[in-house]
């Protein structure tokens, strides 16, 4: 073995080290750049999960524009309340109102939905909603492959056993991703709506009802049973389909208990419920009526 050749390479490498640091060290000190300290306190007040559902590529870019004024100090949606009231303090502007919303999920079919066709491909909605539409012969209901679950970066999404996608409020940050991961997420089959809003109708169709039956057998039939039920007027069938008016619902749960259909469920915080609990339960639940906030 030749140690002066060993000797000479690690000379040589250490040479190299040396040289390359100093040279670092001076490209560092020449093109540092000063980071505003407001920049770096608002940065530290968000959670750096960097889910982008505030429409910046990262949380620091987020804390650089809200910073310089370019976003309110509420911006950041998965930090909720918390975070908005620190960041309005750095921001000199005192609290502020946070609306938190969460996501939910407007089908109740799954498995037990009707399919117009076998899938084999790629088990993803995006990829069998490019197939003429997905096997699901309703148009507007969950395909099932779990694109949600896997976008979700806080674990808030899982697929239960009928193969849809179950939301547990608690964990959920409303950043909204599963929204824009659904391929249906624009027809509102994914729907952020407020965190305190105590129930959701489990259906996303508008077609004509005979249809809509033929596919699913917990869809909404528009019969306004719940329209008419409901004491605070907060549930009305618009273009054949109930929606919830979550500034006037009270939690009541008069339409969970009058829809013939069972596709009312119990949802989000203020119904005191786990997910497991109340997706797919509908009337079943013990303990049924609330009050929100309360």
């Amino acid at each position: 073995m030749d140690y002066l050749l060993i000797a000479k390479a690690v000379g040589a490498l250490s040479v190299i080290g040396l040289v390359t640091s100093a040279i670092l060290a001076t490209a560092a000190k020449r093109f540092h750049v000063e980071v505003d300290p407001k920049v770096e306190a608002v940065f530290e007040a968000l959670p750096g999960s960097n889910c982008g559902a505030c429409g910046s590529a990262s949380c620091f870019a987020a804390a650089e524009a809200i910073a310089a004024g370019e976003k309110p100090v509420d911006t950041c949606v998965a930090g909720g309340q918390s975070v908005a009231n620190s960041i309005a303090a750095l921001m000199g502007s005192g609290t502020c109102e946070f609306k938190a919303v969460i996501s939910t999920r407007h089908c109740g079919g799954g498995t037990s939905a009707r399919k117009s066709y076998v899938y084999a491909g790629v088990t993803s909605c995006a990829a069998a909603n490019r197939l003429a539409g997905g096997p699901l012969a309703c148009t507007a209901g969950c395909i099932g492959f779990g694109d949600c679950e896997r976008a979700c970066p806080f674990g808030a999404i899982t697929m239960d056993v009928r193969g849809l996608p179950v939301i547990d409020a608690h964990k959920c940050t409303g950043c909204g991703i599963c929204v824009r991961e659904c391929p249906r997420g624009q027809i509102a089959l994914l729907e952020m709506v407020p965190d305190n809003g105590p129930i959701v109708v489990r259906c996303n169709a508008h077609d004509k009802v005979k249809e809509r039956k033929a596919n699913c057998a917990v869809c909404c039939i528009a019969c306004k049973k719940c329209e008419r039920e409901c004491p605070s007027d907060a549930i009305h069938v618009i273009d054949m389909l109930a929606v919830v008016d979550y500034d006037k619902c009270t939690g009541c749960g008069t339409c969970v208990e009058v829809c013939p259909q069972k596709c009312i469920d119990w949802h989000g915080r203020a119904s005191g419920m786990s997910a497991a609990q109340s997706d797919g339960k509908g009337p079943d639940i013990e303990g049924r009526s609330l009050q929100v906030g309360a």
